[in-house]
């Protein structure tokens, strides 16, 4: 449910109410895969030699809530950064500005 009502929010936000659903869902992806790098370098920005060393282990065992749980315990500004970020995200999709230079 809590998905589905930030997807909602997200194609009104966007503006994207009258595109098909299959391209307003390629839309949020790619906007929450940019969302995610950004605050990925933000919070990596944040942690200790020692913490990022210990964040890129359990970033490549794969083991997402362990990820989430770090973090969470570790940047305790967590939500507000992704907050942020997709805020500035959204913002610069609104103004047409090119997200990413590597962008599809």
């Amino acid at each position: 449910m809590k998905n589905e009502v930030l997807r909602t929010t997200l194609i009104k936000e966007l503006g994207i109410t009258e595109l098909p659903k299959n391209v307003q869902d390629e839309i949020i992806v790619r906007l929450g895969e940019i969302v995610l790098k950004s605050a990925t370098l933000t919070i990596f920005d944040k942690l200790s030699p020692a913490d990022r060393e210990e964040f890129e282990k359990i970033s490549k065992a794969g083991n997402h809530k362990h990820v989430q749980e770090f973090l969470e315990h570790t940047v305790p500004d967590i939500s507000t950064i992704m907050e942020e970020e997709l805020k500035k995200t959204i913002e610069s999709f609104k103004k047409g500005e090119r997200l990413l230079e590597n962008s599809k």
